[in-house]
């Protein structure tokens, strides 16, 4: 298409229209309104086109230079846009599908046919689904008449790769922070990704992938993406754990048996695995009982372990073992607790073996 200087200085409008800014100053009238009787050729070829059409002042009938000024361009139903004279006479028809397309401002691709090229000093009026363009002097330079169905844009749809669901996270850095990453289909165009969390928000562009680190405080956290564009918007959230310090390893299992000196099970002893990494200044711990057999099962994290058995009328067993699997076995054995007579202490025996050699003493007598 011929551009020339001057009057040609052009600029993209979205053939759409709708969101278009009324146009300035005074109405140029209602008379430059009136839309004159359209004569549809059926002998016109469906042609399509590489580029957008720029409106000609001077139109010499080709397709390559344009469409000329005051010319009435109508989207149909069936995907095609006829563009008619001042007259209302039929000069082209052009396949939408077929015809190129094109970026938008928006980052959208649209067919070229719906995206026109206009002098910078246009100015756009918009009633129901048509739209007028007036050139600088208040001459209508072109109509355009929306007879298609509105498209349906699918939905704006947010996907976290990570934290995932439930996460524990665990965190050695102050004040925390945790990474959210993941994507955001918006075939409308993608205006903004912003994450929050209780404590704050970041803002993460506007690219379908995002990456960006949030504030969160130990604990339960909830953290939300939003994404849109100028009519959109959609949110996602997932929940998180954060938990401060260093990660402890993976869970190890213990199992075995509690027995006494003579081989005999030990049921309902307490046994407990205390490990050398603590969770919020406590200890991380595991527990339980031992069956009728003696026997039991704990799983704890960590290697090394401080391991407790306790049973009312044994003595309590404490003693530090350093596993090497993430499976192990470990029988324990307890000896019975030494027991003293109630009121016999070593007083009293003290007392009642000098009773003993006195009363001795006397038979000798």
């Amino acid at each position: 298409m011929n551009e020339k200087a001057g009057t040609r200085a052009l600029s993209l409008l979205l053939a759409v229209l709708l969101a278009a800014v009324p146009a300035a100053g005074a109405d140029p009238g209602p008379n430059q309104h009136l839309i004159p009787e359209l004569k549809v050729n059926e002998s016109i070829e469906t042609i399509a086109i590489s580029r957008e059409l720029s409106l000609q002042p001077a139109w010499d009938g080709s397709v390559t230079t344009g469409i000329p000024f005051g010319s009435i361009m109508v989207h149909t139903a069936d995907a095609k846009t006829l563009v008619f004279g001042s007259d209302g006479n039929q000069l082209l028809s052009i396949s939408d599908e077929r015809s190129a397309k094109v970026p938008t401002p928006a980052g959208v691709e649209k067919p070229c046919t719906r995206v026109h090229q206009l002098p910078n000093d246009s100015r756009v009026n918009t009633r129901g689904d048509v739209t007028f363009v007036f050139g600088k002097a208040g001459e209508l330079i072109l109509t355009v008449i929306d007879e298609s169905p509105p498209p349906v844009e699918d939905p704006i749809t947010i996907n976290i790769t990570s934290p995932r669901e439930g996460e524990t996270v665990w965190i050695d850095v102050v004040p925390p922070h945790v990474a959210v990453v993941g994507e955001v289909h918006a075939p409308a165009g993608l205006h903004s990704v912003v994450v929050r969390s209780g404590i704050g928000e970041v803002s993460c562009g506007n690219r379908p992938e995002f990456a960006c680190s949030v504030p969160v405080s130990a604990g339960e956290n909830t953290i939300t993406i939003v994404a849109g564009n100028h009519g959109r918007r959609a949110e996602k959230t997932v929940n998180v754990t954060v938990r401060i310090g260093i990660p402890p390893p993976p869970a190890i299992a213990v199992s075995g048996r509690v027995t006494d000196a003579g081989g005999n099970p030990v049921p309902g002893a307490l046994v407990r695995f205390e490990s050398v990494f603590t969770l919020d200044g406590e200890p991380l711990a595991g527990t339980n009982v031992t069956g009728k057999d003696g026997g039991y099962l704990v799983d704890t994290p960590g290697y090394r372990q401080t391991v407790t058995v306790e049973k009312e009328g044994y003595s309590t067993l404490r003693e530090e073992f350093i596993f090497e699997n993430p499976t192990n076995t470990l029988d324990l054995e307890l000896e019975l607790s030494s027991r003293t007579v109630p009121g016999f202490g070593p007083a009293l025996a003290v007392l009642s073996l000098m009773g003993a050699f006195l009363l001795i003493g006397r038979k000798r007598w």
